[in-house]
C-alpha cells in the first residue's frame, strides 16, 4: 500500500529551509505549475519564479513561499527543491519587494537583452513580483 506522505527538502544556498514529511506541494515549473503527492512519477524540472505551496500534514495550514527559481527533483517518495531564494509569506516586506522590482527594472533598462547580467536582473524582478503578489494575497 502506498504511503500518504513523502520527504520534502527545500534548500537555498544559505540553509535547509524546509525538511520533513509532506502530503502535497504545488510549485512553479518551467512548463507551468505542478503538484506532487506521495507515489508521484519521477521527474526533474526547472523551477521559475512563483509560489510554492506546501501541506505538511493533513489538517495543517498550508505554507506559502515565494521562490526565485531553481530545480526540482521528484523520485522515490522524495522531493528536493534547490532554489536560489525563497521567502515564507509572513517574512515578505512588501515595500522592499516593490523597491527591488523597481531597481531591477532600472538595471534592465541599461543592459543589453539576453546577456548574463540581464538574466540575473530579470530573475530578481520576477522574484520581487512574486513576493508582492504573495504579500498581497489573502489566505484562502
Amino acid at each position: 500500500m502506498m504511503g500518504t506522505t513523502f520527504q520534502l527538502d527545500v534548500v537555498t544556498p544559505e540553509s535547509l529551509l524546509v525538511s520533513g514529511q509532506a502530503t502535497f506541494i504545488t510549485a512553479p515549473g518551467k512548463d507551468g505549475r505542478f503538484g506532487v503527492l506521495a507515489g508521484h512519477t519521477p521527474f526533474v524540472s526547472l523551477l521559475m519564479a512563483g509560489e510554492l505551496t506546501i501541506i505538511m500534514e493533513r489538517g495543517t495550514p498550508e505554507q506559502r513561499y515565494a521562490l526565485s527559481g531553481g530545480f526540482a527533483e521528484v523520485a522515490n517518495d522524495r522531493v528536493t527543491l534547490l532554489v536560489e531564494r525563497a521567502l515564507e509569506k509572513s517574512q515578505i516586506d512588501l515595500n522592499a519587494a516593490v523597491r527591488e522590482e523597481q531597481e531591477a527594472i532600472e538595471q534592465l533598462a541599461q543592459l543589453p537583452q539576453g546577456g548574463p547580467e540581464a538574466l540575473v536582473w530579470g530573475r530578481r524582478r520576477d522574484f520581487a513580483k512574486t513576493c508582492q503578489q504573495l504579500a498581497r494575497a489573502t489566505n484562502a
